[in-house]
C-alpha cells in the first residue's frame, strides 16, 4: 500500500521534472489523482509549506543558478520558469533573495541563502563544517585542464560518472596511479550552458617526470567537510553543506575553486569505499573560525586537504 509519504515523494520528484512546464494547482491535482483540497493539505502536512510556495522556491533556486551560472537573459530565464513578465520575476526574485537579479548577477561572492533545497532528494543529517587557512606554499601540485558542458538543472546533480571517466583518462594518459588525487572545481557562464572548468591533479613530486602544468596558486580561507562512504551519495553532501550549512553559518563563497581530495578503496564487502576531504573558498569570517577553533588547523606544506 502506498503512503501519503511516498506519494508526496513521487509527485515532488515529477515536479522537479516539470519546474520549466506550467504547473498550475489543477495540473498538479490531476496529476496527483487528489482533490485540488486534499492534496495541498496532504502537501503542507508533509512538507510544512504549500504545495504553491514550493514551486515558487524552487523556480527561483533555478532562476538563481541561471543568473549566476549562464548568460541567459533576465527576461529569457522569467519566462523559462513560467513567470508571465520579467516584471514579475524581477518583484518575486527581489521578495525571496533581498536584491535584484540585476545585483544578483553581478555580485562578486556567492550567496546561497534562501535556496530551497529539492525535497525530492535526500537531505543527509551527519555533516560537521570548519574553517581552515590556507596558506600561499600549502600545496605543489601539478595537473590537467579538462572541461565539459551541463544544463543549468544539472549544475546541482551528480556528474560523477563524467568526472571519474576524466580522471581515469588523467590517469591513463600520464601512467600514474597515485594513492592521492585533487580536483579544483570552478562553474563558468557560457552562453544558456554552464562550463565546469575541472582541474586534476597530483602532489609535484610524484609526478616530477611528467610534463604536467603546475595549477593556479591555493590560499586563502575555506570552509571545510570531510566524506567517507559510498561514492554514489557523496553529491547530496555538497548541496547540502551549499544549500544550508553555509547560510546556517552566515558563509558566503568568493571566488576560486571548490577543492576535492580523492582517496579510493574496497571495503570488506568489496564495495567502492570513498574518503574525501572538500574545500570551498569563503569570504573571511572571524565568528566562524573561532567556533571551529579546535578544528582549526592550518595544512603543512606537502599534506593533503
Amino acid at each position: 500500500m502506498v503512503t501519503q509519504a511516498t506519494h508526496i515523494k513521487e509527485l515532488l520528484v515529477w515536479i522537479e521534472n516539470n519546474l520549466r512546464n506550467p504547473l498550475s494547482l489543477d495540473i498538479v491535482s490531476e496529476k496527483s489523482g487528489y482533490s485540488k483540497w486534499y492534496l495541498q493539505r496532504m502537501f503542507r502536512r508533509q512538507t510544512n509549506q504549500s504545495l504553491a510556495t514550493y514551486i515558487r522556491a524552487r523556480r527561483l533556486y533555478l532562476a538563481a543558478f541561471s543568473l549566476r551560472f549562464t548568460q541567459k537573459s533576465i527576461l529569457d530565464i522569467s519566462l523559462e520558469y513560467q513567470f508571465d513578465s520579467q516584471q514579475t520575476f524581477s518583484r518575486c526574485f527581489k521578495k525571496h533573495f533581498s536584491q535584484t537579479p540585476s545585483t544578483y548577477r553581478k555580485a562578486q561572492n556567492c550567496d546561497f541563502s534562501n535556496l530551497m533545497l529539492s525535497l525530492s532528494l535526500n537531505q543527509p543529517s551527519d555533516i560537521s563544517i570548519d574553517y581552515v587557512e590556507v596558506k600561499p606554499d600549502c600545496y605543489s601540485l601539478v595537473g590537467q585542464y579538462y572541461s565539459y558542458h551541463i544544463a543549468i538543472e544539472q549544475l546541482d546533480k551528480s556528474h560523477a560518472d563524467i568526472r571519474n571517466q576524466i580522471k581515469e583518462r588523467f590517469c591513463d594518459e600520464f601512467n600514474l596511479r597515485p594513492d592521492r588525487l585533487y580536483a579544483l572545481t570552478k562553474f563558468i557562464p557560457d552562453g544558456e550552458q554552464v562550463r565546469v572548468d575541472y582541474f586534476v591533479a597530483v602532489d609535484k613530486e610524484i609526478a616530477k617526470d611528467k610534463a604536467l602544468p603546475e595549477l593556479p596558486q591555493i590560499s586563502g580561507g575555506f570552509c571545510r567537510f570531510c566524506y567517507a562512504g559510498k561514492p554514489i551519495v557523496f553529491n547530496e553532501y555538497i548541496i547540502s553543506v551549499y544549500t544550508k550549512l553555509l547560510p546556517q553559518f552566515n558563509l558566503v563563497r568568493r571566488e576560486g575553486f571548490d577543492i576535492a581530495q580523492h582517496s579510493y578503496s574496497l571495503d570488506s564487502a568489496g564495495e567502492l569505499h570513498l574518503e574525501l576531504e572538500y574545500l570551498i573558498p569563503i569570504v573571511p569570517d572571524k565568528a566562524f573560525a573561532a567556533k571551529t577553533s579546535p578544528h582549526l588547523n592550518p595544512l603543512p606544506k606537502g599534506e593533503g586537504i
